[in-house]
């Protein structure tokens, strides 16, 4: 009996050392923890399948390994055969779905505890147990005497499993040979089936995907055999028949797969769907004109994600296209619920979670064209295309700002300038010095730019000396951090922080800790990564408060009502005047401002419009105000954002404000400012 390769170099690492950690196993097998508890599991089946003590964990994680467990490892695992392969419970499962899917003759429990080298009593509990995952297909396996067991159902949920399944074999340890040893197929039959896609590809001028390619061959031959037994999609199943039969997949399906012309219309148009869920990686499909629809969708679900985030995001039509490759295949995978993508176990990177929120919340166009909601998983793969986008052109997810050093004075005094400002600033990140003219060929995002003389360019930038002293240094750092940050750090006594150590630990050297604060006070000017950490988590309640909010009865006109809902943040020097003239030149004669829910304006500029603090000012009006385009408002939200990140949160927890009408006519009704903000601290939490 056998063991899969991920396995046995499981066990051996167990063996090796029983003291390891889940952690440190995951970093040498280069798999995650629920694929070690996978794998842990097979490990102690075909241990019991050798008559020898299971391998035992404790409750700190170690592992406690018999003694008889070292003189059993075979020297070589690399040549399975899958007639006495022990399968886990859960690959057992999935086997013995496929072995009802495409079986020939009458499955008995003899049968399959044959087929599967276990008991009967193994066979009845993995029936039990795969009787749970059809639940969600909307089937049941039966047994009669005459036709032994079988899947009831309607045949089109059947084709559905029949995908899962072979997708699932396919990723277990040598998957091509479980699916060729418990079906009848032939791998010449599969031979023929991929060169036949291959000709479709040229047909269609694209390129399948390695995974999908893979699969595909043995669906079609599971599927054909189905067919030639008369198990045929019900007549009343709802396939628009004109929506896949106009299309360039159906005419490839026709042409290549000729020797199916006796096959039922409907049969071709599921070959049809096959091909059309299928994932590329070519570009080709982008001139379809058959997509218009979807690509209006698409443009709409990004205008979307701007005007929710107040991100400008660059490069619009190629970020449309990119989704359009995921999309398209996503589409008829959702319409006809064909299975979803494999994303249930992808790592979600935390620092998209607020631009998930955005994304979800602007797949509304998609999910009108679908007649139907878009699934967490396949949102959660747009998210990721947005986010990769986004990063890739300048959104960087991470809290530290990238700095560029521009001097032409040669490498030594470029060298100089880099490390003096390094050490000013140890919180950014800063690129290699620059020429001018490396600097104007660089594409890749810079946040900031510290140049001895001045550059064309619209990033922010700082002049300093080739040579700057320590008072120009200080001058230089409370600059930065305030127009960066809104924060310059406030003077104390060290010795009263000597003091208020003290209270709480032992100083065996005041005198050399007061000297070392001292040092180190000095050379930074503190800021901590804790005061960047806590701005990239603002809340909507950080932003609007009673210095924020304004209550007015009446303005005279839209460009009043932005420079009084703007005053809080100019006053406290958030924004300079230039963003305001900013907001109303971008909406002097452009009704595309942004309304949350018809209930709240949310005008706003660019950053580099003079924007030195992320904030928001709320003005609340009795009388509404005309904005352009005949939108009456009474109430306006002023956002100034310092980048594409930190006021993503408080905007969505603004929209879900905009979209409560109780809370919204509360907030209307409302005479004070502390109204107003019992009001807005409901909708700060995440």
């Amino acid at each position: 009996m056998h063991i899969d390769k991920r396995s046995m170099k499981l066990l051996q690492e167990i063996i090796n050392n029983p003291n390891t950690s889940l952690t440190v196993l995951e970093s040498r097998l280069g798999i995650n923890r629920r694929q070690i508890n996978y794998s842990f599991e097979k490990v102690n089946d075909w241990i019991g399948s050798l008559n020898q003590p299971k391998i035992e964990r404790t409750k700190t994680g170690n592992f406690i390994v018999p003694s008889s467990l070292t003189h059993i490892l075979p020297l070589n695992n690399e040549d399975l055969d899958v007639e006495t392969y022990i399968l886990s419970e859960k690959e057992r499962i999935t086997v013995l779905l496929l072995m009802l899917l495409s079986r020939d003759e009458e499955l008995s429990l003899i049968h399959l505890s044959s087929a599967l080298g276990v008991g009967k009593n193994t066979v009845l509990r993995t029936i039990k147990a795969a009787q749970c995952d059809l639940e969600n297909y909307q089937l049941k396996i039966v047994y009669s005497r005459q036709d032994g067991y079988r899947i009831r159902g309607q045949e089109f949920d059947k084709r559905r499993l029949l995908i899962m399944v072979i997708q699932s074999i396919l990723s277990f340890y040598k998957g091509e040979k479980i699916l060729l040893h418990y079906t009848v197929i032939k791998e010449e039959e599969i031979e023929t089936l991929r060169k036949k896609l291959e000709q479709i590809e040229v047909h269609l001028s694209i390129k399948f995907t390695d995974e999908r390619l893979l699969a595909l061959p043995y669906i079609i031959a599971v599927w054909i055999n189905r067919v030639n037994e008369g198990k045929i999609i019900e007549p009343n199943f709802n396939i628009n028949f004109l929506d896949l039969k106009d299309t360039k997949e159906y005419q490839a399906v026709v042409k290549v797969f000729s020797e199916f012309e006796n096959i039922p219309p409907k049969e071709l148009l599921f070959l049809t769907l096959q091909l059309l869920t299928m994932n590329i990686s070519s570009s080709q499909v982008l001139n379809d004109e058959r997509l218009s629809d979807l690509k209006n969708a698409l443009f709409e679900m990004v205008k979307i994600v701007e005007n929710i985030s107040a991100i400008e995001i660059p490069n619009k039509q190629e970020l449309i296209d990119k989704l359009l490759l995921h999309v398209k295949p996503a589409y008829y995978r959702i319409k006809y619920n064909l299975g979803l993508m494999t994303s249930t176990f992808i790592k979600f990177d935390e620092k998209l979670e607020d631009l998930h929120e955005v994304v979800k919340v602007s797949m509304g166009p998609l999910e009108f064209l679908l007649g139907c909601s878009i699934p967490e998983s396949e949102g959660i793969f747009l998210t990721m295309i947005v986010g990769g986008w986004l990063t890739q052109h300048g959104v960087q997810l991470s809290n530290k700002k990238i700095a560029a050093v521009v001097c032409p004075n040669g490498v030594s005094v470029s060298k100089l300038l880099q490390v003096n400002l390094k050490s000013i600033f140890p919180e950014f990140m800063f690129l290699e010095s620059m020429s001018h003219r490396e600097f104007s060929n660089y594409k890749k995002r810079i946040d900031i730019v510290f140049t001895t003389q001045r550059l064309s360019t619209n990033i922010k930038q700082y002049i300093v000396p080739p040579m700057i002293n320590e008072r120009e240094k200080n001058e230089l750092r409370k600059r930065v951090l305030y127009e960066k940050y809104g924060f310059v750090p406030n003077k104390f006594d060290l010795k009263d922080l000597v003091q208020v150590i003290s209270e709480h630990a032992e100083i065996k050297d005041p005198n050399g800790l007061l000297r070392s604060l001292s040092s180190f006070f000095s050379k930074n000017n503190f800021i901590s990564d804790n005061k960047i950490e806590t701005e990239s988590k603002l809340t909507l309640k950080d932003l609007i408060n009673s210095e924020t909010i304004t209550v007015r009865e009446s303005v005279e006109d839209w460009k009043e009502a932005l420079w009084v809902a703007s005053e809080p943040l100019l006053k406290n020097n958030y924004i300079g005047p230039n963003y305001v003239e900013a907001m109303i030149e971008q909406y002097e004669n452009d009704s595309n401002y942004i309304m949350l829910a018809k209930n709240i304006a949310i005008p706003h500029s660019r950053p580099e419009n003079d924007v030195y603090q992320v904030g928001m000012s709320f003005l609340k009006l009795s009388e509404p105000v005309e904005f352009v385009g005949r939108n009456f408002v009474k109430l306006i939200c002023v956002i100034a954002a310092v980048d594409k990140e930190k006021h993503i949160r408080p905007i969505l927890q603004l929209r879900r404000m905009a979209e409560s009408p109780h809370d919204i006519e509360n907030i209307k009704s409302a005479t004070t400012k502390k109204e107003i903000i019992s009001i807005i601290d409901k909708f700060s939490y995440k």
